[in-house]
């Protein structure tokens, strides 16, 4: 069309042809503004397009190279902070760009230097490069070119790049519309260089976080293999019924799954015949492995080195050849390139060793591995004792295998209950994830608003009734939780039934229930429906098959205008409860001023024991813990008394219970803990033994603080004795909460040099894992197994199998409530070390005991 209008410019007048010109240049702007359009569209559209900046660079080059001779062109990025250059893209015909940053320092005097720090746009043609390089501005960089033209890349005022094009012929050169127009584009290409570099900023912190939960996923996988493994092990030891090959064999298995152990053998050493005999082997080379595993005279083998000097050898080959030039041991195969033994120690004489060697170059053994195989060793020790001393014990094996099998199966059970508990932690915090009844806080929250309601309009009178099922644990028992839980179900499922729908019933957890029921207009309706209810749950259940009677005790509490929250209400309530079930069960009774007056009396007691503890009246009584083998005193327990200036002596079944229900028995426990440490002090000082030490019970709550290991350092620095001289005793429950703070503090008294003692092992939750993560020094066997247990066999197997427990992981034990020497005996020829009981010695003051420390 242009060519057509210039041909018939010669056929028209002058106002024509001017009229002509002005068209042509008209329509040379408009297609110019079209090319500039067309590019700002293509621009932006890529950044929604392209998936990363270096496809990004390459298609700006593409959309600027088709709006103007762009054949020569690079993006260079300049890092203010660090003063560095990247050239990110370029493609040129002669030039060479470095790759990575480089130092701004070595670009400086160059054109795309001189961009950055004016921070304009710059065309470069051969007239003007001289006089550029004469004003100082710029010295010659890279291949010489004709024309040059750059512009720099601006974000929010600072130039963060620049964007350039060169020509090396004459025929191409660049004019101001040229940089207007690469000016123009530059505008527009940071904008989307940052969402690009933003996308690509958060795609590398995904994929970081996502290398980071999968090597934690990874870490923990292998953490819960190595725990599993040891508890097999551990289960394996205590399994007498197994015989002694097949338990290599399992043993094997099992290291194989957390070490390479293709080439694995156990050697009995026999030091009356002065020989080494292979029990078990398993090995890669089949080249003469029955010569190599017969029986042999003790030598100078590897095996026989760590029989000698009785401890973990770790060994490569060039080690194996340096112990053979200097005539310790034989000369090693060529094959082995790795080599780890430990010995088997039985009552302090090695009887073996346990070997793994390695043949490829690839799989070396280190000391975590030395670490696992020695702790897998001391249960193989205790294995073959056990088989060499099975005539022995042949009459009572099959109850110790009994007790093992029933111990084994309430681990299992509790492990269950455990991952079942874990389970409802994560479930809604509003209701109850058996029955899908309201929980405890949705029901106080409504309570609470009950009551606020009630203030404001007294005619707005409610009740709660508290409900506990008579015969719900003889269920469990007698038909197993499954049908304890579907009776739970269907229980929750009739109350709801039985209500109007503004009354709210809620499971507060175990076999309770509790009903707000709103808008009384008379209290005879609480009355009917706590009678509806008592009828309804007399009525048998049809549970898996066959009929249950459950029953139910409940208590009935209207509301008063002394009730300022729910937590008081709930509590008068349940008060109510249990004296409906003192009165015989299966009936419903309402709160009235002589339960309130018990309610009364423990808040009494509370004000007696915040004065006691304000004046000190809590004193230690000391019970003596003695050595079993010559009933010599090493140290005390130290209990809790109170000498009450109001009440006189307080025994402790009647302060201590609800001392732990508010959190009082806290400050008990420290001023105890300081009384019996100056005591303590005071003897060493008065009887010259310094051996002598206390031990201390600590309730559960001190182990879930984190100022435990300060507030116990304090005490032992203002007392002036030893930490040696203090122990500390918890119970089983402080390791099943909060169990990351409880193992920190525990090792931060370790580390103070203070003992842990487990207080009544065999009651409660009895895991082998926590006994193997929490540094405990002393198992304090429940008295329950003690008292007459020369005349239950199976109290006998249940204490030995602790007693071997807490050898095998290096622990002492202590037998509580010895009361008859009977006791006394068995528990010292069952290899427990120490024991505290009335046989010994009562609970008493520190006047009463120097008498026996004289």
């Amino acid at each position: 069309m242009t060519d057509n209008l210039t041909n018939d410019m010669n056929l028209l007048s002058k106002e024509d042809v001017d009229l002509a010109k002005e068209s042509l240049q008209l329509l040379d702007n408009y297609r110019k503004l079209q090319d500039r359009y067309t590019a700002l569209f293509t621009l932006n559209q890529l950044s929604n397009d392209c998936a990363d900046l270096n496809t990004f660079y390459k298609q700006v080059h593409h959309s600027i190279a088709s709006i103007m001779n762009a054949k020569n062109f690079y993006i260079v990025l300049y890092d203010q902070t660090f003063a560095t250059l990247e050239f990110v893209y370029h493609v040129d015909e002669k030039d060479t760009f470095p790759s990575g940053s480089v130092d701004y320092k070595e670009f400086k005097g160059s054109m795309t230097c001189h961009v950055i720090e004016t921070g304009k746009p710059l065309l470069v043609t051969p007239e003007v490069m001289p006089e550029l390089i004469r004003e100082g501005k710029i010295k010659h960089v890279g291949v010489k070119g004709t024309d040059w033209l750059g512009v720099p890349l601006i974000s929010d005022g600072i130039v963060i790049g620049v964007m350039a094009v060169q020509s090396y012929s004459e025929s191409t050169i660049y004019q101001e519309h040229d940089l207007d127009l690469l000016t123009f584009t530059g505008q527009h290409i940071v904008t989307a260089m940052g969402r690009l570099q933003d996308r690509e900023r958060l795609q590398k912190a995904v994929d970081a976080r996502t290398r980071e939960l999968m090597n934690q996923i990874r870490e923990r996988e292998k953490s819960e293999l190595l725990q599993e493994s040891l508890f097999r092990i551990s289960e394996l030891t205590n399994d007498a019924s197994i015989d002694i090959n097949k338990f290599y064999d399992m043993v094997h298995n099992i290291v194989g799954q957390l070490i390479n152990a293709e080439n694995f053998y156990i050697a009995k050493f026999d030091i009356k015949k002065d020989t080494l005999s292979f029990v078990y082997y398993s090995e890669q080379d089949e080249e003469d492995v029955e010569r190599k595993f017969n029986p042999r005279k003790f030598s100078n083998g590897y095996t026989e080195l760590v029989i000698e000097r009785g401890e973990t050898v770790l060994l490569n080959y060039y080690e194996m050849l340096a112990l053979y030039e200097q005539g310790k041991t034989l000369k090693p195969k060529g094959k082995t390139k790795s080599w780890l033994g430990v010995p088997l120690i039985q009552s302090g004489d090695v009887i073996g060793a346990m070997v793994i060697q390695s043949y490829q170059t690839n799989i070396i053994f280190n000391e975590q591995d030395a670490e696992l195989l020695n702790f897998v060793s001391q249960h193989v020790s205790t294995a073959i004792k056990r088989k060499e001393l099975a005539q022995f014990e042949r009459k009572t094996h099959e109850l110790l295998e009994q007790q093992v099998k029933l111990r084994t199966a309430e681990l299992e059970d509790e492990i269950k209950q455990r991952e079942k508990i874990e389970q409802q932690l994560k479930y809604t915090a509003s209701h109850d994830s058996l029955t899908g009844l309201p929980n405890r806080t949705v029901f106080l929250d409504l309570l609470n608003h009950a009551i606020a309601c009630n203030k404001r309009r007294p005619e707005l009178q409610f009740a709660v009734l508290f409900l506990d099922l008579d015969r719900f644990k003889v269920v469990n028992d007698s038909l197993g939780h499954h049908a304890g839980d579907i009776l739970l179900k269907e229980i929750g499922k009739c109350l709801s039934e039985i209500l109007r729908n503004k009354d709210t019933v809620a499971r507060l957890g175990g076999d309770e229930f509790v009903i707000l029921i709103e808008d009384l207009e008379h209290p005879q309706e609480a009355h009917d429906v706590a009678q509806r209810i008592t009828e309804l749950l007399a009525t048998p259940f049809q549970i898996l098959n066959q009929p249950v009677f459950i029953g139910t005790s409940i208590g009935v509490l209207f509301n008063d205008i002394r009730y300022e929250n729910a937590e008081i209400m709930l509590r008068d309530a349940d008060t109510a409860m249990y004296h409906a079930k003192d009165m015989g069960k299966g009936r419903y009774e309402v709160f009235d001023s002589s339960m309130h007056k018990k309610v009364q009396n423990a808040l009494l007691l509370e004000a007696d024991i915040r004065e006691a503890i304000k004046n000190k009246e809590f004193v230690p009584f000391f019970q003596p813990i003695v050595r079993l083998n010559d009933d010599e005193i090493v140290g005390f327990e130290a209990l809790a008394r109170w000498q009450s200036e109001k009440r006189g002596f307080v025994y402790p079944n009647d302060f201590i219970p609800l001392a732990e229900e508010t959190s009082l028995v806290m400050d008990i426990d420290f001023q105890i803990l300081e009384k019996s440490c100056r005591q303590l002090k005071n003897w060493h000082v008065e009887f010259s033994r310094d051996d002598l030490y206390v031990s201390c019970n600590l309730y559960c709550e001190h182990f879930f603080s984190q100022n435990l290991p300060n507030d116990i350092a304090e005490i032992i620095k203002r007392v002036g004795i030893k930490a040696r001289h203090l122990r500390l005793e918890l119970t089983e429950r402080a390791l099943l909460e909060n169990s990351d703070i409880v193992l920190e503090n525990m090792m931060a008294l370790k580390k103070m040099g203070v003992k842990i003692l487990l207080d009544d092992f065999g009651t409660g939750y009895s895991s082998l894992s926590y006994l193997h993560r929490f540094p405990i020094d002393v198992l304090k066997i429940d008295r329950s197994f003690i008292n007459n247990v020369h005349e239950h066999n199976n109290h006998q197997a249940i204490i030995k199998t602790i007693v071997d427990l807490a050898t095998n992981l290096q622990m002492a034990t202590v037998g509580e409530g010895i009361e008859n020497i009977a006791d006394a005996e068995l528990l010292a020829q069952m290899d427990c070390m120490y024991g505290q009981g009335y046989y010994y010695y009562k609970p008493m003051p520190a006047h009463e005991m120097k008498q026996y420390l004289a």
